[in-house]
C-alpha cells in the first residue's frame, strides 16, 4: 500500500509542478443571449438538458425538465429524477461544520489544523476558515487522483487520498500562504470531510443524516452511487456518450452527492431563511464585492452582484452532470438547474446570467 502511495504522490506532484495558479483566473460568465422571451423558450433554444426551477418567491416561473434522462429508454429529464450534484456538496459541508461548532467540538473557523492534528503539515499556518473559502493553498487532488484510478483500476478510500494529500505537502508545500490568495481546491474539503468524521466518530454522511438530512426531510439527497442503474436517477452523458461508472468517493465531502430538484428547494429555502442564525450567515456567506458579476468566495457558496441584486450560488461538476443552485434573498427566490450533461460550466452561469436580467 505505501507504494502505491507513493507512487500517487508523484504523480500529484508533477500535476502540481505544471499547474497554472488560479489565483487570478478570470472566470466571469459569457454574455448573455439577447432576444430574451420566456425562461422556457430561452432554455429550449440554448439546448438545455436537465431539470429546472425558477421560483420567484413562492411563485414557480418554471419547473420542468428539458431533453432526455435516458436515451436508450427515451425517459424525459422531470423534476422528481435523482441527479450528481458535484460541488454543491460543499454547501452541507459547510453546514456540517457549523454544526460540529454548535456542539461544541470545534470552538472556532479561525482554528489552526494544528489543534486537531499535530502532523498535518503547517497546521499552524492554516485554520478551519481557510479551507471552507479556498484560501489555504493546498492544490487540488482530483485530477491526478482520478488519472491514477483510470490507468490502474484502483478504488480510493478518502482516508488514501487524504494521506496522499498531507504527503505531497511534506515534499512541495503550499502554493501560496494561507490567507493571502484564493484558489479553488477540492482537497479544502476532502479534509474537512475527514475532520468529521474523525470529531464525531460518525462517517460523512451519517453525520449529514444526522444533522441535516433527517431533520430537514430531505428524502432523495445522500451519496450517489458508482453506477447509475435505477429509473429514478437520471443518467449522466458526456456529449452523447452515457458515462460509465465513476467512484464518488473520489469525491467524497467535496463533491460525491445526489438531490433533486424539490430537496434542494428545501435546502435552498432554509439558507434563505432561519437554518443559520445572523453570525453564522456572516461566517458562511460572503460580503459582495463591489464591483457588478464578481464572485467573492465564502464558506460552500459564493457571493455576486446581478442586476443591483446580492445573490449566493455554487455549482457542481462531475462526470456526466453540471448542476446550480442559486439563492436570490431580496425576493426570497431560487434557480436550480440539475443538468444530466457534464462540461456545461458555461452553459450554467450565461443562463444565471440571463434569468437574473430578465427575471428578477
Amino acid at each position: 500500500m505505501k507504494t502505491q502511495i507513493q507512487k500517487l504522490t508523484l504523480l500529484f506532484t508533477l500535476f502540481l509542478a505544471v499547474a497554472i495558479s488560479g489565483c487570478n483566473k478570470d472566470d466571469s460568465p459569457p454574455a448573455p443571449i439577447p432576444d430574451y422571451t420566456s425562461a422556457e423558450d430561452y432554455l429550449k433554444e440554448l439546448g438545455f438538458t436537465g431539470s429546472v426551477l425558477i421560483r420567484k418567491g413562492n411563485t414557480d416561473l418554471l419547473r420542468t425538465g428539458f431533453g432526455m434522462a435516458d436515451k436508450v429508454n427515451n425517459t424525459p429529464n422531470a423534476p422528481m429524477l435523482i441527479y450528481r450534484i458535484g460541488s454543491i456538496t460543499k454547501s452541507f459541508t459547510s453546514a456540517a461544520l457549523v454544526n460540529l461548532k454548535r456542539d461544541g467540538l470545534i470552538e472556532s473557523f479561525d482554528q489552526p489544523l494544528s489543534d486537531f492534528s499535530d502532523d498535518f503539515p503547517m497546521g499552524d499556518q492554516i485554520t478551519l476558515r481557510h479551507l471552507m473559502t479556498h484560501h489555504s493553498g493546498i492544490p487540488d487532488y482530483v485530477e491526478a487522483v482520478e488519472a491514477y484510478a483510470a490507468a490502474n483500476n484502483y478504488f480510493f478510500e478518502p482516508e488514501e487520498i487524504f494521506e496522499i494529500v498531507t504527503e505531497a505537502l511534506e515534499e512541495e508545500g503550499l502554493k501560496f500562504t494561507p490567507g493571502e490568495f484564493f484558489e479553488y481546491s477540492n482537497s479544502n474539503y476532502l479534509i474537512l470531510g475527514v475532520l468529521i468524521e474523525e470529531l464525531t466518530g460518525k462517517t460523512y454522511q451519517g453525520y449529514l443524516q444526522e444533522k441535516i438530512y433527517g431533520p430537514l426531510d430531505l428524502i432523495n439527497t445522500g451519496k450517489g452511487p458508482d453506477q447509475i442503474m435505477d429509473n429514478n436517477r437520471a443518467k449522466g452523458y458526456n456529449a452523447d456518450s452515457e458515462v460509465g461508472a465513476y467512484q464518488m468517493q473520489i469525491a467524497f465531502s467535496a463533491g460525491e452527492m445526489e438531490s433533486t430538484i424539490a430537496d434542494l428547494e428545501k435546502w435552498g429555502d432554509m439558507m434563505l431563511t432561519d437554518y443559520y442564525t445572523a453570525q453564522e450567515k456572516q461566517d458562511i456567506f460572503s460580503a459582495p464585492a463591489g464591483q457588478e458579476g464578481v464572485s467573492t468566495a465564502g464558506a460552500g457558496w459564493f457571493t455576486q452582484n446581478i442586476n443591483n441584486q446580492v445573490i449566493y450560488h455554487h455549482g457542481g461538476d462531475i462526470d456526466g452532470f453540471t448542476s446550480l443552485l442559486v439563492l436570490i434573498p431580496e425576493s426570497n427566490s431560487l434557480i436550480i438547474l440539475l443538468s444530466n450533461e457534464q462540461n456545461k460550466g458555461e452553459e450554467r452561469f450565461q443562463i444565471m446570467e440571463t434569468i437574473m436580467n430578465n427575471e428578477f
